[in-house]
């Protein structure tokens, strides 16, 4: 018969306001209020209190600053212009002199635009679709393509270019030529190529690629997808005296707290209903603790970031090194509870606005974070377009940094920098 045995455990639950407070640290603000309202919808007890601020107090504050980045406060101009170019071209085409058919014919087709401003289908079958003639339809699309800006209607990116060049004043006529044979040898530079091709002399080819560099593959966007903006947990300002001070901008949402209301009408209840009130007040305080946790460890992770990247908000040299792990050791929290209050959330700074998991670097050399290393990368580049990789791993490890070519390539590729050969391609090309 087996024996049974009866042992004692000690295991770890966190308390449902610490659960709380952590679900309510993956939330940026605006989610972090959704929640919020939705909380005192559900709960009697709950109390939403005005902010004090609002967001267009933020807009004007950020104005005045100077260093909007790609904030908030972009959004409180009038940004209502998702209709204007549309709006533009139909009044372009209504005052073209059309007849009545080819003008229906053009404004439909003008809404059959794809995004960049392409017309995606065969005139013959948008005719049938239409009911129209294929001849209706020939002069809809060239009055469709004659809009302004140039290049509005083309079916493909050779016919955009094309019809852009036509207003170029004294073009080549061998820059149609390109434009219809050549783009593919045009983005790889080769040059020889396209003079065996044409027999033209690298000089003029040279002048026309430029010519045609010049032009727009896409002359419009419509259609443009809603923009959405950001309110940084934070900001980060530096005085005339380079002290470091961190504005939180909870204080532009509502905050809860107990109804008072409720609170006088639960002392004078009895019975199931006197349960249900403490139930909802016990709740309410859950919600509260949660919330007041949650700003604890968002201004905990603002400190140990404003302090150990002053350099970077002083401008004064780029990210060190700064790991999640050591944060979390720091505010005495699992590292996993540190992923989530850097997930979707930014500050703002004179620098611009940045997710704050960009100002957690790893260590990719001694003392040297990715950040850094990327930005002694781009600037070797920049100043000579003919290192190799591997030229550029090995004047880093002059300097004690040691990255591999590989690890050296990766980071080229994620800044988009063409590679050695291609830099050296583009210097010859436009070299007098």
């Amino acid at each position: 018969m087996a024996e049974s045995r009866l042992e004692t455990r000690q295991t770890q639950k966190l308390s449902h306001s610490l659960q709380m407070a952590i679900r309510l640290l993956s939330l940026d603000l605006d989610a972090l209020n959704e929640a919020m309202l939705r909380a005192v919808q559900e709960n009697p007890a709950l109390e939403s209190v005005p902010p004090a601020k609002t967001a267009r107090d933020y807009a004007v504050t950020v104005r005045s600053g100077g260093h909007a980045g790609k904030g908030a406060a972009a959004g409180f101009e009038p940004a209502a212009k998702a209709d204007t170019a549309m709006a533009d071209l139909e009044q372009q085409l209504r005052l073209s002199g059309l007849d009545a058919q080819t003008e229906r014919a053009a404004l439909l087709m003008l809404h059959l635009l794809s995004p960049r401003g392409y017309f995606p289908q065969d005139v013959r079958s948008f005719a049938a679709e239409a009911g129209i003639s294929e001849e209706t339809a020939t002069r809809a699309l060239s009055a469709l393509q004659a809009l302004e800006p140039a290049g509005i209607g083309a079916r493909t990116l050779e016919e955009c270019l094309l019809l852009q060049l036509r207003g170029v004043p004294g073009a080549d006529p061998l820059c149609g030529e390109l434009i219809r044979s050549h783009l593919p040898d045009i983005g790889n530079g080769r040059i020889a190529s396209i003079a065996r091709a044409t027999g033209a002399s690298p000089e003029r080819i040279k002048a026309c690629i430029q010519t045609v560099r010049r032009l727009n593959p896409v002359p419009c966007a419509l259609y443009p997808q809603a923009v959405q903006y950001i309110m940084p947990e934070f900001t980060v300002e530096a005085d005339a005296q380079q002290h470091l001070a961190v504005q939180f901008h909870d204080g532009y949402y509502p905050s809860l707290r107990q109804d008072p209301s409720f609170m006088r009408l639960a002392d004078r209840l009895e019975g199931d209903e006197a349960v249900y009130a403490r139930r909802m007040q016990a709740a309410a305080a859950q919600w509260i603790r949660a919330v007041e946790l949650r700003r604890l460890t968002m201004e905990k992770i603002a400190r140990i970031i404003v302090r150990e990247q002053k350099a970077f908000f002083l401008r004064q040299y780029s990210l060190v090194p700064l790991r999640v792990d050591e944060a979390a050791e720091e505010i005495g929290v699992h590292a996993s509870t540190v992923y989530r209050a850097l997930r979707g959330k930014y500050l703002s700074c004179a620098r611009g606005t940045f997710p704050l998991r960009f100002f957690f670097q790893k260590e990719v050399s001694a003392g040297v974070s990715a950040a850094r290393a990327r930005e002694l990368i781009r600037g070797m580049c920049a100043e000579n377009g003919s290192l190799s990789d591997r030229a550029i791993s090995e004047a880093l490890e002059k300097r004690g940094i040691l990255l591999s070519r590989r690890t050296v390539a990766k980071y080229r590729a994620q800044m988009e920098i063409d590679a050695s050969y291609r830099r050296r391609a583009q210097q010859k090309e436009f070299t007098p």
